[in-house]
């Protein structure tokens, strides 16, 4: 009896482990590609949601400076094994007030779009 115990212990903790290494990947940074590092924008939230069959996004970035800052964005969605289901978007210009909190909504294109990747390019980056 004991070994059965520790049996579905052990089988607890192995799935525990295995849905907080599920949920680490999902982070913040593991969704944004940056094009340089970014000196004063950041993004601070980030959240995906299924509506309707449709993939929606809703991210928030942050200017730290006093002074306004431009970015730049676009989404690239992709299926659950990760393969591209749109061609390439536009970027999308941004312009960041001093101290500005902006939120960003993007809806997937298509139904196929299970998952995605934002890439962010901001005009002032840090030199490496």
């Amino acid at each position: 009896m004991k070994k059965f115990i520790l049996m579905i212990a052990g089988a607890v903790l192995a799935s525990a482990s295995l849905m907080s290494q599920a949920q680490q990947a999902d982070t913040i940074e593991s969704k944004i590609e940056q094009m340089g590092t970014p000196k004063y924008l950041k993004v601070t939230a980030l959240s995906a949601r299924t509506r309707n069959k449709q993939l929606v996004l809703n991210f928030t970035i942050r200017n730290t400076d006093d002074r306004d800052n431009n970015a730049y964005y676009r989404v690239r969605w992709l299926d659950e094994s990760g393969d591209r289901v749109w061609d390439d978007e536009p970027w999308k210009p941004m312009l960041f007030h001093g101290n500005q909190n902006v939120q960003v909504r993007a809806v997937a294109p298509t139904t196929k779009a299970k998952d995605f990747m934002i890439e962010f390019s901001a005009e002032a980056n840090r030199r490496n």
